[in-house]
């Protein structure tokens, strides 16, 4: 198949709708977490948790299927559409049911009415999962990015008109379930799929390989990710929880806002060339050294402006949050870069060493969270969590790069090592202002840190020659 949308091109198209997004995004989250209280952040946060678990189970690797067979019919689609519906009602009911021991162990009936409400988004959540999988199939970028934007200002604004008409916590129980519903009634009308009395039970089975690795990996994915906020909601409390989570939210901002601006497009478009490891590395390489130095620049900007950034964006009463984005920092740039594999892994048809790599980074995050949830502090928490990251980079690129692409791993680490030099400058640089810069004003002692820093950064592009590569990326081309 001609691969007839560029990297480039797609990843221009999603990043405009990202950062539209993003904008939203910071406005409105500056506005609720100064109507809502950080008990009613925890509340959710603590649901948030199990309603992600079941939009894993409600994946099943279908969209991944659907983007890397080349060959599916429509009645393939329809099959695995309507079994989709099956495994819609279970799902919903499951969780009815769940949100009864969630009380129970939380000891918090309030968990009931709001897992019942819930389990709304999950019928819808589950039902989207062909949809947008066939959206991503044929390359249709640009109505995925209205989508987000539209389904975005909408659901914001609803749930700051409840906030104020102090709904509390069901402002954001309800912004999950109209998203989910708008997302479904948005792709049905944009994707022709069908419900057929007599599914091809065939269509399992070609997928059931490929799709069962990719369950699996984002089976322990949602592990690796969330089992922080179960452990600290109940050994710490939900005012703690609600603390970390908005810093560790604030940390995932550019993770998920500028590497899921190629992400998305990665599978679709390299899987083109699944039979060529050689021209998917090349490519990849060139996105991974963008993402790397946007990366390097992000991170010791959040770690030197951690106290302006929250006090602007969240207010006063989220203080220990600080402390925590301070720490949660270090990991930008290891998961920025992390957080692309999973694309390239479903693109190179391995599936299974993607469940692999994930399942040890779970591992190495349970380690290191038990660790640090001994000391009962969210602060120390996110230190242990940021050094965790560290190890799972490694693993997480010599499991892509070695074992599944059979390249040396010392000529894809050697790409980074003029990225580190400008890190470790940047961060002296850091060092710097925080002892010398200590105006009362936030909004001033944020612009003249952020400004210092980026002089730095541009000079240090020239000099360690990496500028080369936004030159690239700005050039017209069509790789």
């Amino acid at each position: 198949m001609t691969n007839t949308v560029s990297i480039k091109r797609a990843a221009l198209i999603t990043g405009i709708s990202k950062y539209v997004n993003v904008f939203l995004g910071i406005i409105f989250s500056a506005i609720l977490s100064r109507i809502l209280s950080p008990n009613d952040y925890g509340i959710v946060a603590i649901i948030t948790v199990f309603t992600t678990f079941f939009s894993v189970l409600s994946n099943f690797g279908l969209s991944a299927a659907i983007i890397q067979n080349k060959d599916f019919s429509q009645h393939d689609i329809d099959s695995l559409f309507s079994y989709s519906i099956i495994l819609a009602i279970i799902l919903t009911i499951s969780f009815i049911i769940l949100s009864f021991p969630i009380s129970i162990f939380y000891k918090n009936r309030i968990y009931i009415p709001i897992g019942i409400l819930l389990s709304i988004s999950v019928f819808f959540n589950t039902l989207n999962m062909v949809p947008d999988g066939l959206l991503r199939k044929e390359k249709k970028f640009l109505l995925i990015g209205i989508r987000l934007i539209v389904v975005s200002i909408f659901t914001y604004s609803l749930t700051i008109i409840l906030a104020i008409l102090n709904f509390k916590y069901y402002a954001l129980v309800l912004q999950s379930i109209i998203s989910s519903l708008f997302i479904f009634l948005w792709n049905l009308k944009n994707i022709r799929v069908n419900i057929t009395l007599h599914p091809n039970k065939d269509v399992i089975r070609r997928i059931k390989t490929y799709s069962g690795f990719e369950f699996l990996d984002n089976f322990s994915n949602y592990f690796a990710r969330n089992l922080d906020k179960l452990i600290i909601g109940k050994v710490i409390g939900n005012e703690d929880l609600a603390q970390y989570n908005k810093a560790y939210h604030f940390m995932l901002y550019p993770v998920q806002n500028l590497t899921n601006i190629v992400s998305p497009v990665l599978h679709p478009i390299l899987s083109d060339y699944q039979d060529n490891k050689e021209i998917i590395y090349n490519k990849y390489i060139r996105v991974l050294k963008i993402l790397s130095l946007v990366g390097i620049f992000i991170t010791p900007i959040c770690y030197s402006c951690s106290k302006e950034i929250i006090g602007i964006i969240y207010g006063a009463q989220w203080n220990q949050a600080v402390y925590c984005l301070k720490y949660l920092s270090f990991a930008i740039w290891t998961q920025m870069l992390v957080s692309s594999t999973g694309g390239v892994f479903n693109a190179l048809g391995s599936t299974r060493n993607k469940f692999f790599s994930t399942t040890a980074n779970t591992f190495i995050n349970i380690i290191f969270l038990i660790i640090g949830t001994r000391s009962k502090d969210i602060i120390i928490i996110s230190k242990f969590i940021s050094i965790a990251y560290c190890f799972t980079f490694i693993n997480s690129f010599f499991m892509l790069i070695k074992l599944t692409m059979k390249i040396s791993f010392m000529r894809f680490l050697i790409n980074f090592i003029p990225d580190l030099f400008i890190a470790a400058l940047l961060f002296f640089i850091t060092i710097i202002e925080n002892k010398y810069i200590a105006s009362e004003n936030i909004f001033i002692s944020f612009i003249l840190k952020s400004v210092i820093l980026f002089i730095a950064y541009v000079l240090f592009l020239f000099l360690f020659r990496q500028m080369k590569y936004f030159k690239m990326l700005i050039k017209r081309s069509h790789d």
